[in-house]
């Protein structure tokens, strides 16, 4: 999944105009590319050009062996039909139109287990250029610029996961030199570039936020109730969801009334304040997202705690050692930012932090790439980096994988936010963002879109994963609260 993780990571990215952007000379490139192309060409090259782009295309995609796949150009007005060829058929009108296998069971519950078919309409002849010179990258701005439509992006992307292997993960000669650029531009995950990356995800507007969130404005994977029965799943909140989750974090941290807390990642308050709230702990909580801290902020005070818990704009490695060592570490999904290259150090930081006899730490984190300048490693380098750098004191006492959770929260979100975009979101982000057009936004919309789907895929098709790892020093009885012995 490699080609769609590089569109992820470039989805993630791409800067609001008025916002600064390390990766802006190369989304500059990518947007003036093909515009410049069409120019230099003119209209007597221009064609062949894209028939050969499309030619290219349609070669790669003959290679589909799972699901079907229908495109339509209606530039050209052809019609192409990859894959199993089931399952296509005319409506009434006389239109070809992809008709999806029907899932197995009942026709209501979607299994994991459902061959995706998907149907993908081009409406400009730049797109093929776009995906043949940037392929994943080129796919995310050609959607987000609106030159291609498609009603299940969730299945678009579930359908090339599932070929990938036949697809090359995507790649061609000409985007594989472009790709490596782009990789090395957001290698050096410095504290300023850090900061870059949260601010460009985060520091959007939090009233977009809390249009798609639930009340708990918890960003982050749930852990529904796991039953066969596909009636409870459905009526479930999913803020009951959530409080699972943040319930599973204080039960698994042992987090008591003496203890102090140190999470790294605030979010927008809830696990501190849930972890407060139910236990009456003392809460430090860390962010680089100055939009959460203040609506964090707000929210700890009109729920009592602001004598609890002190939330700071900072980055980890420069949190100063605390005369007395923390009893726990939380920290829910913000690995992803730490990068490859200071994984090392910031566990060197937990375990410079957290007390040396019985402490607990719980870190959650997701196995690929969602986040600008993030870096997921696998369970085991993880492990490995949390044995080296505590010199093994932290022994891994659980590994919890709720990846399969995050489908319908991916899911959820999305609708949410395709139904209030135009009442709230968008109106949210004019006014914290004078600069934005009518263009701008819609842009934007189009990019959450895409991200959510493509995660969606992720998920669903168990390529990504998202994993809860428990770690507890020597002396940590704690961990043996309900155990026989």
């Amino acid at each position: 999944m490699d080609h769609f993780a590089r569109g992820l990571e470039f989805r993630e990215i791409h800067p609001l105009q008025h916002l600064a952007n390390i990766h802006e000379g190369l989304t500059e490139i990518i947007y003036l590319g093909t515009a410049h192309l069409r120019y230099k060409l003119g209209s007597l090259t221009w064609g062949p050009a894209v028939q050969f782009a499309k030619d290219m295309a349609q070669t790669t995609f003959a290679s589909l062996k799972v699901g079907t796949f229908l495109l339509v150009d209606q530039v050209s007005d052809e019609v192409f039909v990859h894959g199993e060829s089931f399952g296509t058929g005319p409506d009434e009108l006389g239109n070809l139109v992809l008709c999806l296998r029907r899932p197995s069971g009942s026709e209501d519950e979607r299994k994991a287990t459902d061959l995706p078919g998907a149907e993908l309409v081009v409406k400009d002849d730049a797109f093929w250029l776009r995906l043949l010179l940037f392929t994943d990258m080129g796919f995310a701005e050609s959607y987000m610029l609106g030159e291609f439509e498609c009603d299940d992006l969730t299945s678009f992307f579930q359908l090339f996961i599932l070929n990938r292997e036949q697809l090359n993960n995507g790649t061609t000669l000409f985007s594989g030199l472009f790709s490596h650029i782009a990789g090395l531009a957001r290698l050096a995950n410095t504290m300023d570039n850090a900061r870059l990356n949260i601010v460009r995800h985060y520091d959007v507007s939090n009233g977009m936020f809390a249009a798609f969130l639930s009340p708990d404005m918890m960003y982050s994977c749930p852990i529904w109730n796991h039953t066969t029965n596909s009636r409870t799943k459905q009526e479930e909140s999913l803020e009951s969801a959530q409080m699972r989750k943040i319930n599973y974090f204080i039960e698994a941290a042992k987090i008591k009334r003496t203890d102090h807390v140190l999470e790294f990642g605030t979010g927008w308050g809830t696990m501190a304040i849930e972890a407060v709230r139910q236990t009456g702990c003392r809460v430090t909580t860390i962010t680089l997202s100055q939009e959460q801290k203040t609506f964090a902020e707000r929210r700890i005070w009109a729920a009592g705690f602001s004598d609890k818990i002190a939330v700071h704009l900072l980055d980890y490695r420069m949190l100063p050692d605390p005369e007395v060592p923390y009893d726990k570490i939380i920290s829910c999904e913000m690995i992803e930012a730490v990068g490859e290259k200071f994984l090392a150090t910031f566990f060197s930081r937990v375990d410079k932090l957290l007390k040396k006899d019985g402490g607990i730490a719980v870190f959650h984190f997701i196995n690929h790439y969602i986040f600008p300048g993030g870096y997921l490693p696998s369970v085991t380098q993880l492990i490995n980096h949390i044995t080296a750098e505590s010199n093994g004191t932290l022994i891994v006492e659980k590994i919890k994988n709720i990846g399969p959770h995050y489908v319908k929260a991916l899911r959820l979100w999305r609708e949410a936010f395709m139904d209030k975009f135009d009442s709230r979101i968008a109106p949210a982000l004019m006014e914290d963002h004078p600069g934005m057009t009518k263009t701008d936004v819609e842009v934007f919309k189009r990019k959450w879109e895409y991200y959510f789907s493509y995660s969606e895929a992720g998920f669903l098709t168990k390529t990504l994963g998202d994993v809860i790892i428990t770690v507890g020093r020597e002396g940590a009885l704690e961990l043996m609260e309900g155990i026989p012995l």
